[in-house]
């Protein structure tokens, strides 16, 4: 059994300006979304670490709570769980990856969150090193 599940994004079109063809975005939730959907936290992860990694941020009785809350964690592009280099079919497997940004990852997180979940405001957005880039 996986510990995160795949957004199937299509094809993105990066910030370098090259089309990242049937990219992915990995992710966990915990937590039930409310009718309001307005208690949703997104946990983002550091450089060179995966949802798991993020799970001491949050539970019972902690401030983010997912009897409260709903948590999303994502993984960022390059990760091997995301779209990377070591996951994607030709032409841009391998070193031929293309480069990505952090505005690239939001992107793709925006999608998942407000175009499929239908979440329009969240409760909190936190994380740390490279979690709180996106943050910002």
């Amino acid at each position: 059994m996986s510990d995160h599940e795949i957004f199937e994004v299509g094809n993105v079109l990066l910030q370098s300006g090259i089309t990242l063809r049937a990219a992915k975005l990995a992710y966990a939730t915990h937590g039930t979304l409310n009718r309001a959907k307005d208690n949703a936290v997104i946990i983002l992860t550091p450089f060179g670490a995966r949802n798991r990694d993020c799970e001491y941020l949050f539970g019972e009785g902690m401030a983010v709570d997912p009897g409260k809350h709903f948590i999303i964690t994502f993984n960022l592009l390059s990760n091997g769980l995301s779209s990377s280099p070591s996951n994607t079919p030709s032409p841009f497997n391998g070193a031929r990856f293309p480069n990505i940004t952090i505005y690239d990852n939001v992107r793709m997180q925006h999608r998942l969150v407000h175009d499929e979940l239908g979440i329009d405001k969240l409760a909190l957005v936190m994380g740390h090193s490279m979690g709180s880039l996106q943050t910002f």
